[in-house]
């Protein structure tokens, strides 16, 4: 009898893996066709009290950079979170980076990091001291600075920066570019990405401000991804010609308020109207020709009005006031396709890391809960259903 069961079993699963070999597996969903969510699976704990962003993890994972957002400290904690560093590198010092901060830090290798400001960029050992220091021949000077963007990327020794500055901000942008390629082996800095033929703000009766056109990249492989901060325009350029793109077109992202350029501005002004336009925010590529892109829709005139009126004075009530008519949030482009928006548990605060789409870390939402230690979230992009 015992025989005979195997036998029985022995059958069955022979003919259950000839049946699966006459059958093509089905090809897997894009994620850009999918409703998708972030799920919590991990998290780092750190004993700090603050507002702590993850900037960077070195490449083999063994360490994590912090900045404070309150105290403006660097933090360098190992993977089960404990402090191997604390420091503070604002100031006028001779170990202090020169400029503003304009975006987040990035690891060089496993002993170093990058610091990206608005005067250039420096090389940081794990313990605080600078290495080296890369400062342009031109004077920058920037009309925006998000803290927290990507505005620097590198790729073997060359490193692609976000500076204004060489070109006089007089609203001609024949020949202007909008990123900087930096020799770190010679320190020389070189104008990339020029504004693409049919770009609209080229036109010659546009009217914009400038950080309409606010560059929003990242590197990967051999290849430079590109938006402009306010045109739903998709560019990716490859790294052995970064004046023509490879490719290019309009994201199908639906409601999203660009500026009217018919209407005139004044160079070099803005009104809080300026804020509620629609903008992108970060790009990342995934994988399979898979890109998270993270945008905000901005505000119909209409409702952009109502709102600066409502908010009187408050600066930072307008914000608070636009969350109720603003679509924020993640999505993902694969081809000319986008995926609805990814639902994002609450307790998520803005993403500090993407290293794949198993692996994506945000802080935490400081109005959802308040603790004595910070906590980073790993998250992964599941289905929604």
């Amino acid at each position: 009898m015992k025989n005979y069961f195997g036998l029985i079993l022995c059958s069955l699963a022979l003919f259950s893996c000839g049946k699966s070999d006459s059958k093509q597996e089905k090809p897997a969903t894009p994620l850009s066709e999918q409703n998708l969510k972030f799920e919590i699976y991990d998290s780092l704990i750190i004993d700090h009290i603050g507002n702590l962003v993850l900037m960077d993890i070195s490449p083999n994972g063994n360490n994590y950079l912090l900045s404070d957002q309150n105290s403006g400290d660097i933090l360098i904690t190992d993977s089960e979170g404990s402090i191997l560093h604390q420091y503070n590198r604002t100031g006028d010092g001779p170990n202090d980076y020169v400029g503003n901060k304009s975006g987040r830090f990035l690891f060089r290798d496993n002993s170093s990091y990058l610091v990206p400001t608005t005067q250039g960029f420096s090389i940081y050992s794990l313990d605080g001291e600078k290495i080296e220091n890369f400062k342009p021949e031109f004077s920058p000077f920037a009309n925006l600075v998000v803290s927290f963007s990507t505005s620097i990327q590198q790729a073997g020794n060359q490193v692609f920066l976000k500076l204004q500055g060489r070109y006089a901000d007089n609203g001609n942008l024949d020949s202007a570019r909008n990123l900087e390629r930096i020799d770190i082996n010679t320190g020389e800095y070189h104008p990339i990405i020029p504004f693409p033929k049919g770009s609209k703000y080229l036109g010659s009766e546009a009217n914009f401000q400038g950080f309409d056109y606010h560059p929003v990249f990242t590197v990967k492989g051999d290849s430079l991804y590109f938006l402009f901060r306010n045109d739903p325009t998709f560019y990716a350029f490859s790294l052995d010609n970064l004046e023509t793109p490879a490719r290019s077109f309009k994201l199908p992202i639906g409601a999203f308020e660009e500026r009217d350029m018919s209407k005139e501005v004044e160079p070099g002004s803005f009104d809080m109207r300026d804020f509620l336009l629609g903008s992108f925010n970060s790009i990342d590529p995934i994988e399979d020709g898979e890109i998270l892109i993270y945008y905000s829709s901005g505000l119909t005139d209409e409702k952009a009005n109502e709102v600066i009126s409502e908010a009187g004075t408050d600066f930072n009530q307008i914000f608070t006031l636009a969350e109720k008519y603003n679509t924020v949030g993640y999505r993902i482009l694969k081809g000319e396709s986008l995926s609805p928006i990814i639902e994002k548990p609450e307790i998520l605060g803005n993403m500090g890391k993407f290293v794949s789409k198993d692996e994506i870390w945000f802080s935490l939402n400081f109005e959802q809960a308040e603790n004595d230690y910070s906590v980073i979230y790993k998250t992964r992009i599941v289905p929604a259903n």
